[in-house]
């Protein structure tokens, strides 16, 4: 192999490494061995929804914390249900989430007045709290819509989604590992290519030297 060529292959592995290495080491730091990823949004609404392409796109429970002033309330049920209940009332609807940020994506929704999505009897389940409500969403139970709401004149602050699935803390793990390999041979292939190129370079000028001696 010429010492261009391997030059070109230190530098790609070089670089694939850092890559590879810097990719793992970021989602390592966010997820952790576990695997925890956790997602956060400000709706600023009284109500807010969170509909299966959220909640149910994972094998594992989907835990979800809204905080908020007074007594809080959240439902479960058939997304169909939650639609029809809903209508055209004012409300947040979480649409996905940003991995690089960490956050729930949220899209108002509706032009009427918030609907109290209590006063229907719909709900598979229902729970309140003061200040803060959490919720487990079971994937056995999918496809399900959570909604969450506030007292009249309060809003939602903030609503957390927290996922874990240690398979994903592994796979950051590994990466990163194959990053920092891959880097560490990119740059023992360049040494070695340049300490060669240099001694065969001190080799071509010995015969010029003792000629002219």
């Amino acid at each position: 192999m010429s010492t261009l060529i391997q030059r070109v292959a230190g530098v790609v592995l070089a670089l694939l490494g850092l890559a590879a290495a810097v990719l793992g080491g970021w989602f390592l730091a966010n997820l952790g061995t576990s695997g925890t990823a956790t997602f956060t949004a400000e709706p600023g609404q009284r109500v807010v929804v969170l509909d299966p392409d959220v909640l149910n796109r994972v094998d594992h429970p989907v835990a979800v914390t809204a905080t908020g002033e007074g007594e809080l309330w959240s439902g479960t049920a058939r997304p169909s249900d939650v639609e029809a209940l809903l209508d055209d009332g004012a409300r947040a609807e979480v649409t996905g989430v940003e991995v690089r940020d960490w956050a729930l994506t949220t899209g108002e929704v509706g032009s009427g007045e918030a609907v109290d999505p209590g006063r229907l009897d719909i709900w598979q389940e229902s729970t309140t709290g003061a200040g803060e409500i959490e919720r487990t969403i079971e994937q056995a139970d999918a496809p399900q819509t959570l909604v969450v709401a506030a007292p009249e004149g309060s809003e939602i602050d903030s609503v957390t989604m927290t996922i874990e699935d240690d398979g994903w803390g592994t796979t950051a793990l590994t990466t990163l590992v194959v990053g920092l390999l891959l880097l560490a041979a990119g740059l023992v292939l360049l040494v070695r290519t340049r300490s060669a190129a240099a001694i065969r370079s001190r080799l071509s000028r010995t015969p010029r030297e003792e000629g002219s001696a």
